[in-house]
């Protein structure tokens, strides 16, 4: 009978695993991408072309925060990942020089109007486009995002993604419709 008792709780720790958590999505609202030659294009959802713009093929973003920090993903066929803070990165990435990125990258948050922000960042693997570094800055007062993603190689001339996301904020709702046998435990 013990056994059969462990089974069962074994089998209902993963629907506690991550009680605490709570899940925001963050929709594109401007992006922007730098050529090898300088070149910048950007669109905003004002200007942008359904047909051919960058808008129309960019997915929401993730985030999933947790007790032991924050998770990223922006693809449904992927699992949520950890996102480092400032000094994880400066410490797991330091070959890459993230304080040359980071002085960079304040300058186009506040010119995007992205303040008050929370800094993390990613190493986004990919097995046909190689590895490439996400900045993500979180504006916790105005629920924004701002991604910069700077690819390890050039694919197509793009050396630089940026990506401004409105989030929803709402995280978790719970729809509770008082009746027969819902009481909240």
């Amino acid at each position: 009978m013990k056994f059969i008792f462990k089974i069962i709780l074994i089998s209902l720790l993963p629907l506690n695993l991550f009680a605490n958590e709570e899940t925001y999505s963050c929709k594109p609202i401007a992006a922007a991408v730098q050529t090898e030659s300088g070149h910048t294009y950007h669109e905003t959802l004002e200007d942008y072309d359904e047909e051919a713009g960058l808008l129309s093929i960019v997915p929401a973003s993730n985030f999933s925060v947790r007790p032991d920090g924050i998770y990223y993903k922006n693809n449904p066929h992927r699992d949520f990942e950890y996102l480092y803070t400032l000094k994880e990165a400066l410490k797991k990435f330091d070959k890459i020089g993230i304080n040359k990125i980071e002085d960079d990258a304040q300058i186009l948050d506040k010119t995007m109007g992205v303040e008050n922000f929370r800094v993390f960042y990613f190493l986004y693997a990919n097995s046909t486009s190689g590895s490439a570094l996400k900045r993500i800055s979180i504006d916790t007062k105005n629920n924004l995002t701002a991604e910069i993603t700077l690819p390890s190689k050039v694919i197509s001339g793009v050396t630089l993604y940026y990506f401004l996301r409105a989030c929803d904020m709402k995280g978790i709702e719970v729809d509770f419709e008082p009746g027969f046998n819902k009481a909240l435990g």
